[in-house]
Formats: structure tokens, sequence, C-alpha cells
């Protein structure tokens, strides 16, 4: 096979595969309790079903994402400097006026020329 072909084969199985997996999570999405504990998953089924311990473990394991890396991420982010701007604690001093303010609806004047 020419190289494009299996370029253009293998790019639409990865478009079918992502198709897939969107459909399978937007669709079959459904809720256990086990313990007090809310496991979500997602699978075609037909009406109740359940899994056994060890299926649970094993869907509890691949739908938790855990990174010993996070520090890199938070280096790298690209709003890293907005975000440092509003984590930041405030510099200004405060200072106490000692005449009030008067809450008025009222517009301020217009000078007529």
């Amino acid at each position: 096979m020419n190289k494009k072909i299996k370029r253009i084969i293998g790019a639409v199985c990865l478009l079918v595969l992502f198709v897939a997996y969107q459909t399978s999570i937007t669709a079959f999405t459904h809720v256990h309790y086990v313990n007090g504990v809310l496991i979500t998953h997602s699978h075609p089924f037909h009406g109740k079903h359940t899994h056994s311990k060890s299926e649970l473990v094993v869907i509890g394991r691949l739908s938790t994402f855990q990174s010993p890396e996070v520090d890199l991420y938070e280096e790298l982010h690209p709003m890293r400097i907005l975000l440092a701007m509003l984590e930041a604690e405030k510099l200004t001093s405060l200072v106490k006026e000692e005449w009030g303010q008067v809450v008025s609806l009222r517009a301020p004047p217009a000078f007529a020329a």
C-alpha cells in the first residue's frame, strides 16, 4: 500500500475510535452506589446490572488519573501569569479615611455654559 493511503486509513480509524468513545461516555453513563461511595462510569448495558468487587476496583483505577508531575504542569500552564496575579496577596495598604462618604443616588450637577 501507498504510504499516503496508510496514513488516511490510520486517521479514519482514530476518528472512528474517538467518535465511538465520545458516544459511549455520553449515552451510557450511569452510577453505582457501593458502601456509600458513588462510582460513575459508562458502558453499554440493558436494564439493571451489577459489577463484582474486582470489576469496580478496575473501573476505579482506570477512571482515576494521578500524576507525580503536577508542579511541572503548573509551571508550564499558559495562564500562569494571570493565575499568579489573582492568587497574590494585595500589597497595597488600606488607609482609613476620617471623613464619611455619603451614598447618594443623585447624578452630579451639570454646568450650563
